[in-house]
């Protein structure tokens, strides 16, 4: 949290004198601080940790191995914690600091407490305090492990003479005694609750937190100082050792003191904080133009300083913490191969009246190849509403396009980018105009429509190759599967071509079959690479909603009606077959259709084999198919706004629309 220089002004007012600084001094603690805090890390790991280390210090190595098993389970614990490695680096580093400043003049405690304050500027007031402890509680591990073993090991007295220890006292019982090791816990676990999200939640006007920030840079620089000079006292030689235990006790009380203040202004915080309840604050939210919206973003990613955006053709990924790792992938899969025309920014949307799964986040971070704007509870209230509310999101993943202009040209381009990939660039209504409008409707159902490279990396030569008869197909019913390939195996023996058979599981929710469940001659389609292809129909759809194909065009528009019958299929789990044939059309069939025709191959098989092959296929669906009606269920996701009328694909009713809320995939 920030604070300015003229918010601190009566620090030495009454029981906060403690905090008093000169206003020069105060001026320049607070010029080290960076207004944007960029590093973040769950902080009571590190927390946890510290008070284990003061602990075993306090206990002779016979005695220890219950602590001592404590430990080793969170330093384990530690190493799997997002975001920590940057934070370790910083304690490295100002551990390394601190034993520069002890071998050093005292006058140097205040210079040392300044550049310590600058190398974590990037935190917050409260997470420099824990990270100074965690630089001081390693000072105490590697004293107390080399304490211990002077007399059994010669190696740790070698390591103690060169350091300088050898003749030091650091009977860390005494700190113990005194209350010091408390007393840090103590103020280190303070600091750590006002990173709450209640507390955050707090308007900076009312008056608890406005005052409780007000005297954060003071309170961090003090504590700070103190550890510094704590460092240098136990660094003394024995026979200097005994004077200084009264000064170790006064800065444990002056550690405490202030540890008191920040609690009463804590205690504060937290009633207050049960006033401002989520919904209160979305009352409250000012409503913010697109202009500023924008702003907003761009600060959030200047502080992040990403270079690489400027003058950039920008994606705003835009999702909460439940946006899919196949999704991310098939994305990442895009973004490497955009030959830099657009870069993205992952915009984290999290509910901001609870707590969220900071290892989730970290999970999603390093999985995308692109940059993050700022960490959730980074982002305002005001621009969560926006999203919201202007640009229609509710759970399902959008990208926003925006030219380096700052100009937006599309609410949500991945529907684009899942049909057309990045030939869509520059993902505008008009460049979408322009690729649809380049599709036959009557003959573009085909099989480059519904595949890409990443999805069959093989498509092009199966395309080009006009003896290849291709057959994608769904479901769960593995009987039927077993049946119907091999029925398919046949017709195409018998006709003379080259067979490809797709497997492309239930549907994007339900998985299906896994190779081990089919035949090896099956190609299987798994993971994000079927998630893909579920996700391209169901882009095809909205697409052709929006553009209102779909009551004035449904008796011409080819594409929509076969899309239809796939995702309506697949939405129910239920077999379906697809036929492809070099540049041709594909026919569509349901699973009782395409194992009929299959199976009677050799009553339509005259003048059909080679290259009429697929027009064998058509024909015989059309004798067969005529006065059937199949009744479909299209469930398809909200992407912004709701869809519009759709028409079934065989009977040419308008269907009924219902509103389905589902909480996860089943």
């Amino acid at each position: 949290m920030a604070a300015t220089a003229a918010s601190s002004l009566s620090y030495g007012i009454g029981g906060t004198q403690i905090l008093w600084v000169p206003q020069g001094l105060l001026e320049q603690i607070v010029s080290t601080h960076s207004s944007y805090q960029t590093h973040h890390v769950d902080l009571q790991h590190l927390v946890n940790l510290i008070s284990c280390i003061f602990q075993n210090a306090t206990v002779s190595s016979s005695k220890g191995v219950e602590q001592y098993a404590q430990l080793t389970d969170m330093i384990n614990k530690l190493e799997t914690v997002d975001g920590m490695r940057q934070a370790l680096e910083n304690i490295r580093n100002l551990s390394c600091e601190m034993s520069c400043c002890v071998s050093t003049m005292a006058s140097s405690v205040d210079e040392t407490t300044m550049q310590m304050l600058r190398r974590l500027k990037d935190y917050s007031w409260n997470a420099k305090v824990v990270l100074a402890m965690a630089a001081f509680a390693c000072s105490v591990a590697e004293s107390s492990m080399l304490v211990k073993h002077r007399n059994t090991d010669p190696i740790a007295m070698y390591v103690e003479t060169l350091k300088g220890h050898r003749y030091t006292t650091t009977d860390f019982t005494v700190l113990e005694h005194i209350g010091l090791f408390k007393a840090m816990i103590d103020v280190a676990n303070t600091n750590l609750a006002f990173l709450a999200p209640s507390i955050s939640r707090i308007p900076k006007e009312v008056h608890s937190i406005k005052d409780a920030i007000a005297c954060f840079p003071t309170a961090a620089y003090k504590i700070l100082r103190i550890v510094l000079q704590i460092t240098s006292i136990l660094s003394k030689k024995k026979d200097h050792f005994e004077s200084t235990i009264q000064e170790l006790n006064v800065l444990a009380n002056e550690v405490s003191h202030i540890n008191n203040i920040l609690q009463e202004k804590l205690t504060l915080c937290l009633r207050d904080a049960e006033k401002y309840t989520y919904e209160d604050i979305t009352i409250r939210i000012t409503k913010i133009s697109i202009s500023e919206f924008i702003d907003k973003i761009m600060q959030y990613v200047r502080t992040q300083g990403f270079e690489n955006l400027r003058n950039k053709h920008l994606l705003f990924l835009i999702s909460d913490l439940d946006i899919s790792i196949d999704e991310i992938k098939a994305l990442n899969w895009l973004y490497q191969r955009n030959d830099q025309m657009y870069e993205i920014v992952w915009l984290p949307i999290i509910d901001l009246s609870m707590s969220y799964d900071v290892k989730r986040f970290w999970e999603l971070k390093q999985l995308m190849k692109w940059s993050v704007a700022v960490e959730p509870t980074r982002v305002e209230a005001d621009v969560v509403e926006f999203v919201k509310k202007e640009w229609h999101f509710i759970r399902q993943a959008i990208a926003v396009s925006m030219t380096s202009a700052g100009e937006v040209v599309c609410q949500n381009a991945l529907p684009m980018l899942w049909t057309w990939g990045n030939t869509a660039f520059p993902f505008s209504d008009k460049t979408e105009e322009i690729l649809w409008n380049s599709i036959d409707e009557r003959h573009g159902w085909k099989l480059e429509l519904v595949l890409d490279d990443f999805i069959v990396p093989e498509l092009r030569s199966w395309i080009e190759n006009r003896t290849t008869f291709v057959c994608l197909f769904g479901g769960g019913d593995i009987s039927w599967i077993q049946e119907f390939t091999e029925k398919v195996k046949y017709a195409a023996y018998a006709a003379g071509v080259t067979l490809k058979l797709v497997y492309v599981g239930k549907n994007k929710a339900k998985l299906g079959l896994s190779k081990t469940d089919l035949s090896r001659d099956i190609n299987v389609i798994e993971s994000e690479f079927r998630w893909r292809f579920w996700t391209k129909l169901e882009s095809i759809l909205h697409a052709k909603i929006r553009r209102g194909k779909t009551t004035t065009a449904y008796k011409t528009d080819v594409v929509i009606h076969e899309a239809l019958k796939v995702v309506g299929h697949g939405g129910k789990g239920e077999s379906w077959a697809v036929f492809s044939m070099g540049p041709d059309p594909m026919v569509t069939t349901d699973g009782e259709t395409g194992l009929t025709i299959m199976s009677n191959y050799l009553n339509w098989r005259q003048d059909t084999t080679g290259l009429r092959f697929l027009e064998g296929v058509k024909h015989y669906k059309e004798v067969i198919s005529r006065d059937v009606h199949g009744c479909l269920k299209v469930h398809l996701p909200v992407l912004g706004r709701v869809p519009g009328i759709m028409v079934c694909p065989d009977c040419s009713k308008v269907m009924d629309m219902f509103y389905t809320y589902r909480c996860c995939d089943e």
